[in-house]
């Protein structure tokens, strides 16, 4: 049996024994996964009047839903006369049917932000990522083809969605990107103009125009804004295959139209 990790542990029972004096997060960047949130994230946390979190994903209010203390145990402390906030920016929140209402049940007042990014290079990157960890060594075309076969399959929904209380799963890489369906869920907890959703696409090409919602969105005043360092690479070895990209193109073709139709806008990608 493994020895448990003391210094880790005597961590752990510090940051929750201060659990009182940390403060919660004001801001949620929710998703969706591999659409640049480390990137915001990052550029966030290096601005006056906000401190980042002991990791960005910390999945609190996954793995302790309704717990104030736990929390708020990976946010630093805050102690009085001290003026800042924090954000978390767990990606993981986004397809996990839990995530939503976990959210609201502890901080109802947060201000959600959503990025979103064509979800046919989105499906891609998150396969190159979990391929580079070693998590998945499938293929990824037969993945896709499965997913695509459980998705669109109405009875087969309440099990994919099951699945996706887990962080990898089967049908993540075409799930997450079925962003509809997913901010329709997150709509029916929280008022619109609490959520943000903004485009990868336009984000990082064009900061200086869009930055500036974001600071209005979390109550932070107007700063100049250089170009976002990417955070992460984003280049592979090689591509998707040419019929798996036009499956998916076909799949997400009437999901973006209500995409489109929900946001009142066209979409980069389309």
């Amino acid at each position: 049996m493994k020895s448990p990790d003391l210094r880790f542990e005597l961590d752990k029972a510090w940051r929750l024994a201060t659990a009182p004096l940390r403060p919660l997060p004001s801001f949620v960047i929710a998703g969706a996964p591999k659409c640049g949130t480390s990137t915001l994230y990052d550029y966030l946390a290096t601005l006056p009047g906000v401190r980042r979190g002991a990791r960005k994903e910390p999945t609190n209010f996954l793995h302790f839903p309704g717990s104030r203390l736990r929390a708020a145990m990976n946010y630093p402390i805050r102690l009085p006369g001290q003026d800042f906030i924090v954000g978390d920016g767990s990606v993981e929140y986004f397809t996990d049917p839990r995530g939503p209402k976990n959210v609201r049940d502890v901080i109802p007042g947060a201000k959600l932000i959503f990025l979103l990014r064509d979800p046919v290079a989105r499906a891609w990157s998150d396969y190159q990522m979990f391929r580079k960890f070693g998590t998945d060594k499938e293929d990824f075309s037969e993945t896709v083809l499965r997913a695509v076969r459980w998705l669109e399959d109405p009875s087969v929904l309440p099990l994919v969605d099951a699945a996706a209380c887990q962080a990898h799963h089967p049908a993540r890489y075409v799930l997450c990107g079925w962003y509809a369906r997913a901010l329709e869920r997150w709509l029916s907890f929280f008022p619109r103009e609490q959520c943000l959703i903004l485009f990868s696409e336009e984000l990082l090409s064009n900061p200086s125009e869009h930055l500036p919602s974001v600071f209005r969105h979390i109550g932070l005043s107007a700063v100049g804004v250089p170009q976002l360092p990417r955070a992460r690479d984003g280049k592979y070895a090689e591509a998707m295959p040419k019929e798996t990209e036009k499956k998916l193109r076909d799949f997400y073709a009437p999901r973006d139209e209500a995409l489109a139709a929900l946001l009142g806008r066209s979409l980069p990608w389309a």
